[in-house]
């Protein structure tokens, strides 16, 4: 890959930087507008508490980790280290971001003459609003997440994205496309509408959990490596190539099960709790009648 990174020899893979413009400017500036934007809420920012601005803030030190870190130029030569990479951008960096309620802080932290004569007109034209809703759909935003998955492992679009730059690059935005799409719909999109009530959220979430589970066992069991690349690089970190696959499989089959799991579990708890309160009204309302 022709990726630009600082010190970039297999043997000092640790010292090994990566200067993705992208990431270089984009996660700082998401970080200070979100800064400037919690400042400028005054007493509205009693929604975000202190508990959301640290997912946030996490969520993008877990995306500055997978794309800036050495942990970067390790992925091109053990399949471990990019299914590593892939995880902390998919289903950590992602969802931790969206836990910290961001869209009302960073518009907010945007000037005010940029934001009401460019963004917030842009965001309100109706062929944005259409592409947005759109995506955003869950039998859009589902299959988009999937397909994102499952086509990056193919093992040709796979090589492709090792031997170019572009590719590799295109790689990760569709990864945290197709992530924040489907955690749209898990996580609520505060300031606006969910599009699914969490107990609905519980089978969208539940049918998301056996592709990857999937995904992660045939990696896992497979009868040969499936990347030729690999096999010329995992023996330098004294694996071969179907040990080092065998363990890319493993991080994608439990942890992010896991991870899924988990967020099966706290919804599910979330539905039962919403549904209690609504019962307790009705009852309390009965009574007082």
């Amino acid at each position: 890959m022709t990726t630009l990174h600082i010190g970039v020899s297999t043997g000092s893979w640790w010292t090994s930087w990566s200067l993705d413009p992208v990431a270089l400017i984009g996660i700082p500036l998401a970080a200070v507008l979100y800064y400037q934007g919690l400042q400028s809420l005054g007493s509205r920012r009693r929604f975000h508490g202190t508990w959301r601005p640290f997912t946030f803030y996490a969520g993008l030190l877990a995306i500055a980790v997978a794309l800036l870190s050495p942990l970067d130029h390790l992925a091109d030569e053990l399949f471990m280290a990019h299914m590593t990479q892939h995880m902390l951008l998919m289903m950590i960096g992602v969802p931790l971001v969206l836990l910290g309620a961001p869209i009302l802080p960073m518009l907010r932290g945007i000037s005010r003459p940029i934001r009401r004569r460019l963004v917030i007109p842009t965001f309100q034209s109706l062929p944005v609003r259409f592409v947005l809703r759109t995506l955003s759909r869950p039998l859009v935003a589902w299959p988009v997440f999937i397909f994102s998955i499952f086509a990056w492992h193919l093992p040709a679009l796979y090589e492709a994205a090792l031997a170019s730059e572009a590719i590799h690059l295109s790689e990760h935005a569709v990864f945290v496309i197709g992530g924040y799409l489907f955690w749209w719909n898990v996580i609520d999109p505060h300031p606006l509408r969910p599009n699914l009530t969490y107990l609905v959220r519980v089978p969208y979430i539940f049918v998301t959990v056996v592709p990857a589970f999937a995904l992660g066992a045939f990696l896992t069991f497979a009868d040969g490596p499936w990347y030729p690349t690999y096999e010329l690089t995992a023996p330098l970190y004294g694996l071969s190539a179907i040990e080092d696959q065998q363990l890319g499989g493993v991080i994608m089959w439990i942890p992010g099960s896991f991870i899924i799991g988990t967020a099966l579990i706290l919804d599910l708890y979330m539905a039962v709790k919403r549904e209690q309160k609504q019962q307790n009204i009705a009852e309390q309302l009965t009574i007082e009648s």
